[in-house]
């Protein structure tokens, strides 16, 4: 009975990640994103840019500046650094977009693979799957939408535009595959308590993957692998819990 670990998941997935299933499953979520990235670079970088100029307004250095009583320079540069921000949140939404859709569609290709080369006396007892699936696709998407948005002001702060970043990516990463994975195979008790008893790991998986992006190309395959790993982790973490649930069983007199 092995115990669920993200360093036996990692190994895994990175050859799981070489099928080519998954090699050609990659194209889904990275068509998506650049489709929604040019719909939200068209029609919402203005309003964005608007919107966090409004928020800066509040701030009495950013006050300062518009009313000339800083560096205009340094005014120009907070304008130029404020469409950056505008320009690097519509990616990040457009990629949510891409990771939600390869969630809904790709995670059941994912799960069917590894669910039979890996765990293939796991029994399926989860219910309504699809259900689920979506539902928590459109509860990350609207969280990880929303909590950028809100804390895209705090950019300016220092270390602020490292550490944003890499936690949303994480959450994204983490909370979008965790439900999907093992929702065909565990039943809603089973669900609860391998997301309640395994947070930390998928947080771990979510914070490798997020740290992965920072790799040059490497955007464009870590929505798929993300995939992999949280299912890889999921399913191994619910046969654990059900050998471990066994075992503690009394045998019959």
């Amino acid at each position: 009975m092995a115990i669920p670990r993200i360093s036996t998941s990692l190994t895994q997935g990175l050859a799981i990640q070489m099928h080519p299933k998954m090699l050609l499953a990659i194209l889904l979520p990275f068509l998506i994103a650049i489709f929604s990235m040019i719909i939200l670079w068209s029609f919402a970088w203005t309003p964005l840019s608007d919107w966090l100029l409004a928020q800066l307004s509040g701030w009495r250095w950013f006050e300062q500046l518009q009313n000339g009583g800083g560096d205009s320079f340094l005014f120009m540069l907070t304008s130029s650094v404020n469409s950056l921000l505008s320009f690097i949140s519509l990616s990040a939404i457009g990629v949510v977009i891409g990771l939600a859709a390869a969630a809904i569609i790709v995670t059941p290709i994912a799960v069917k693979y590894i669910s039979k080369a890996y765990f293939p006396h796991l029994a399926k007892k989860g219910q309504n799957a699809n259900t689920v699936s979506i539902a928590n696709a459109v509860k990350v998407s609207l969280i990880f939408v929303f909590g950028w948005l809100i804390t895209l002001p705090l950019w300016f702060f220092p270390l602020m535009p490292i550490v944003l970043p890499l936690f949303w990516a994480a959450y994204a990463f983490s909370h979008m595959s965790q439900v999907d994975a093992i929702v065909e195979h565990a039943t809603a008790q089973e669900r609860q308590y391998i997301l309640t008893h395994y947070k930390k790991e998928f947080w771990g998986i979510g914070f490798i993957c997020a740290l992965l992006t920072l790799i040059p190309f490497m955007g464009f395959v870590v929505p798929v692998f993300s995939i992999i790993l949280c299912t890889h982790f999921g399913l191994s973490a619910l046969e654990h819990y059900r050998e471990t649930v066994i075992q503690s069983i009394p045998p019959a007199q």
